[in-house]
């Protein structure tokens, strides 16, 4: 019984390691594409700094963005970096509100968000009237 229970394991384990083997082949290793690179900024929120970091598409729209606030309190201006960061990839735009009772984190990060974008490349001001 012991031995049945040992082959399996090792058929689980052979199985893994082969699809982690496999996994990364999957992978766009396009280097031309803008989505590689990274952009960052960092400007001053209520506890710290908050900083961005931002992928580009080739088209000029936001592919990822990323908000280090790991210095403010977490449940509050921490909370609202995260949903800022996801509302700004999904509309586009750095026209957005800002969530009450963490105005200054959110201000830094749409700072630090247009600033990095401007490092990539793409028109904030157009960002900005959406």
């Amino acid at each position: 019984m012991n031995n049945i229970i040992i082959r399996k394991m090792i058929c689980r384990i052979l199985l893994i390691s082969l699809i982690g083997l496999l996994l990364p082949g999957c992978k766009n290793n396009d280097s031309s594409d803008a989505e590689n690179k990274k952009y960052s900024a960092s400007v001053a929120g209520y506890g710290g700094d908050v900083t961005v970091e931002v992928t580009a598409t080739k088209t000029g729209k936001i592919g990822t963005l990323r908000v280090d606030a790991s210095e403010e309190t977490p449940e509050i201006g921490g909370a609202a970096a995260s949903r800022m960061a996801k509302t700004i990839v999904a509309k586009q735009s750095l026209s957005i509100d800002t969530v009450s009772g963490a105005t200054i984190t959110c201000n830094a990060v749409l700072s630090a968000a247009e600033s990095a974008l401007k490092e990539a490349g793409i028109d904030t001001e157009a960002l900005k009237d959406k």
